[in-house]
This record gives C-alpha cells, structure tokens and sequence, in this order.
C-alpha cells in the first residue's frame, strides 16, 4: 500500500532563529520563508528525516515494514490486513499533526503498486508499462540534445538492460565535445538493442531486503 503526503514541505515550520537563513528579496522588499521551501539545498534532506522520525514512533507488525522516500511511504508485508491497518496508523498519526493526506494519492492495500515511479509487483521491481511503451514509441534523436535526454531515461532503467554501458558506447561517443552529428546504422541498432532488454528484462526481483 501506499500513500503521499501533499505539500510536505510547507507543512514543516522553520524556527525563528533560522528564518534569516531563508531571507530573499524581491521588488526592493525582503521577505522569509515560514514554513521549509522546496528546492533550497538541504530542503528534501530535512523533510525526509523530519516526516521519517514520526514513522519510527508508528508501531507495526513484525511482517510489516514501512518504507519512505521524502513524502512518499510504502507499506509492505504478506497480510493485507496487517498491511492496510499499518496503513490506517501511518494516516492516522499523520493527519493528527495536520499533515495532508490525499485519497487519490493512497493505494492499495494490493499486489501491485506504483511507488516512486517504479511499478511493485509481488516483491518484484517492473518498468511501469505506460513508461515502456512511450520509450519504445519514441523517434530516433535527431540531434546530441535529444539523444542526451534519450540515454537519461535509459540510464535510469539500466538494471534492467545487461551490459548497458557496453551497448550504449556507440551512443555516448556521439556526444563526446567536438563529434559532429551523424546518426549511423550503429547508432540505430545500438538504441533498438537497448530497448529491445529493456523489454526482455521489464521486471527484476524479488527484491531482498538486506541485500546491496
């Protein structure tokens, strides 16, 4: 199961003295931020151990664990009772502080479920199928700009293509400083090659929880 706390950020209020840290000028008027803006530098560090202190202090089966990143939580385990009434608390204890709960961020409890754009199914980590389709969808870059972008979104997916950096070298000698714009065949069939495990190996797992 999971759930998403909406505007976690500006739910965490800065204390006085640290409100000057925060000051910022706009139209000849200094003003300050009284509540944790988003996109300063420790910003995500600080809302993530804030909201993962309150999760410690929510008790949970021994089969259940709670996951976090920032303001999103998964709740996992194999009773989906146990999992939705550790679900409960964890809204429970969070509206309770006037954190911000969203019904259509909650899902689940259920076998699969999407969590940090990654889609969970039975312990296993799969590429969501609508992110597949529109990679295999996708037109051939015509420019370093646009295979740059290309590689990103395969280079976020590389555990599931064996011997990616070996298949994509022909793509990233193209955008070496000073190589000029051509797109080969060997570029062609490099990228086809990478979508093409990219879908062999669509999900990986199960997943286990003490290993690297």
């Amino acid at each position: 199961a999971t759930l998403d706390v909406k505007d976690m950020f500006f739910m965490i209020p800065l204390q006085e003295h640290n409100k000057a840290q925060f000051a910022f000028t706009w139209k000849g008027i200094q003003y300050t931020f009284n509540r944790l803006p988003q996109g300063y530098k420790h910003s995500s560090t600080i809302a993530h151990n804030t909201l993962a202190k309150v999760l410690t202090e929510i008790s949970s089966p021994p089969g259940v664990t709670i996951y976090q990143y920032i303001d999103d939580i998964l709740v996992g385990g194999e009773n989906s009772e146990e999992v939705r009434h550790t679900m409960e608390n964890v809204q429970e204890k969070l509206t309770a502080l006037g954190l911000d709960i969203p019904p259509s961020k909650c899902q689940g409890p259920a076998q699969e479920v999407k969590f940090l754009g990654v889609w969970w199914i039975r312990g296993a980590v799969s590429i969501p199928p609508d992110t597949l389709e529109e990679i295999e969808h996708g037109q051939n870059p015509s420019n370093k700009k646009e295979l740059q972008q290309v590689l990103e979104t395969l280079g976020y997916w590389r555990k599931h293509i064996p011997g990616f950096s070996i298949i994509a070298r022909p793509l990233y000698n193209l955008l070496r400083k000073g190589k000029s714009w051509e797109w080969t065949k060997q570029h062609e069939t490099a990228l086809e090659l990478l979508i093409r495990e990219l879908r062999l190996f669509q999900q990986l797992g199960p997943l286990h929880p003490t290993d690297p």
